[in-house]
């Protein structure tokens, strides 16, 4: 684990990028791009519905100058064409979803192990909106039922679109269920961006909290 100060979160030599959601006029993609290797193109994460998110992105991400994209449906293709299209990728943009259980099953098995491919051989992981929800130790599901997330943030619960952990309850419920836990509330706009040598910085609109269970240790 890559770490700096309280956060700890997955080696590699890319950026992990947690964001609360784009919104217009926002910094966080430009950003992004900025920090992206030179090998590699875009990919977009299509987490299926009719969102049209992937899309909005791409054409932003061109207007932004960014590499040749190209859309990943994690819902209706293969496991080996979405490892590939992942794993090759310099940025990955995954869109934001429409609810967390539907986000958090596509994201295990070969799409987390392209993402993880790529983010060791340097790819930018941008993660907006729901799906930064799911980068973190757990997730809290629409139905209330505290889950496993990704495990990329060790002892994380990433709350995108909350400017105030404490006056979340699904934080501080977290928080008195798991006393080692860490949570983050990101909101829409901003980012949080971890980088390969324990760099921590934030993007956008720097709404940013973080709240600690009462047992953590640095």
């Amino acid at each position: 684990m890559a770490r700096n100060n309280v956060l700890r979160w997955l080696d590699g030599r890319g950026w992990l990028v947690l964001s609360g959601g784009h919104t217009l006029g926002s910094e966080v993609r430009a950003q992004a791009l900025g920090r992206a290797a030179a090998d590699g193109g875009v990919a977009y994460i299509n987490l299926g519905g009719n969102t049209g998110s992937g899309e909005q992105a791409l054409a932003d991400m061109d207007d932004l100058g960014a590499p040749p994209g190209y859309l990943v449906d994690v819902m209706t293709e293969d496991d080996q064409t979405i490892e590939g299209k992942l794993a090759d990728a310099g940025i990955i943009v995954i869109e934001a979803g429409s609810n967390l259980i539907d986000v958090r099953s596509a994201m295990l098995g070969a799409t987390v192990q392209g993402m993880q491919t790529a983010f060791q051989n340097g790819a930018v992981i941008l993660a907006e909106g729901l799906s930064a929800g799911v980068f973190g130790e757990w997730v809290v599901l629409e139905t209330g039922i505290l889950t496993n997330g990704l495990k990329w943030l060790e002892n994380g619960l990433v709350l995108p679109g909350v400017t105030a952990v404490s006056e979340s309850v699904v934080g501080k419920s977290v928080l008195n269920s798991q006393p080692l836990a860490i949570a983050l509330g990101i909101g829409a706009g901003s980012a949080l961006a971890l980088g390969p040598d324990g760099e921590i910085e934030t993007w956008g609109n720097k709404q940013i909290t973080v709240a600690l269970g009462r047992d953590y240790i640095a």
